[in-house]
């Protein structure tokens, strides 16, 4: 299975808490339009969040696709997680 780390890398420039989360928001809102016109995945497990009050060390998304997505869905599914 292949993996792929994209980042967006803002230097010099002083953001406060709120303009991250929204700029976090914007680029995964980007990245999964982008590799839905792409890659056309089925039915992709898509994990991460924006919070930065959550996890301040996690702002980011992972996009699961095949036979694991479908194990770590039926796991969220599991645990009470419902889309």
């Amino acid at each position: 299975m292949a993996r792929y780390d994209f980042r967006f890398v803002v230097d010099g420039v002083d953001l406060d808490e709120t303009a991250k989360a929204q700029i976090a928001a914007e680029v995964q809102k980007a990245g999964l339009a982008a590799l839905q016109n792409v890659a056309r995945l089925s039915n992709p497990v898509v994990v991460g969040h924006s919070n930065i009050k959550l996890r301040p060390e996690w702002l980011g998304i992972w996009v699961i696709h095949g036979p694991y997505a479908d194990e770590i869905g039926q796991k969220i599914n599991d645990i009470g997680f419902y889309q």
